[in-house]
């Protein structure tokens, strides 16, 4: 506060407000007053629980980025399955059967009847074909069944349980 004496030796304050602050530089509050002006406060602004935490911008922003991330995902699956080997039909096709084809759908069809057939092959030759199986054991033998074609190419195979 700026003093400025205006009248000499005066410091330019009115003489009411000097005649007030002698009467209250002796005064005191009541008791307790700070603890009753905190807790009007504390119940005035309470913390809010952690659901009402939440800003509706903030949810509706991750909402969007989750959207987001699932179109792109979704996008990502739909460029990368035209590529996968034989195609998505037929792998579509042979899991009801528990088959996993070894051909295109175009070459089992060209390929006339089918025979099943039941054989044990060598962890190696398994590997050879594709199929994903640990061959730390090459020469283990695995149950397997096989469609095959006429001549006999195999077509689809399948891994027997014992």
């Amino acid at each position: 506060m700026n003093m400025v004496d205006f009248e000499g030796g005066h410091d330019g304050r009115a003489p009411e407000w000097d005649a007030a602050r002698r009467a209250l530089a002796h005064a005191t509050p009541p008791d307790r007053v700070e603890d009753a002006l905190l807790r009007a406060f504390a119940r005035q602004h309470a913390p809010l629980p952690w659901y009402r935490r939440w800003n509706v911008d903030a949810l509706a922003s991750w909402a969007g980025i989750g959207a987001l991330g699932c179109a792109l995902a979704i996008t990502g699956m739909g460029v990368l399955a035209p590529g996968a080997p034989g195609g998505v039909a037929p792998v579509i096709a042979a899991a009801g059967d528990g088959f996993v084809p070894l051909v295109t759908l175009e070459q089992m069809a060209a390929a006339g009847p089918p025979q099943l057939k039941q054989a044990d092959l060598p962890r190696a030759a398994l590997v050879q074909l594709g199929i994903p199986i640990v061959a730390d054991a090459p020469n283990e033998l695995v149950h397997a069944e096989l469609i095959v074609a006429a001549t006999g190419e195999p077509l689809a195979i399948r891994l027997a349980v014992n």
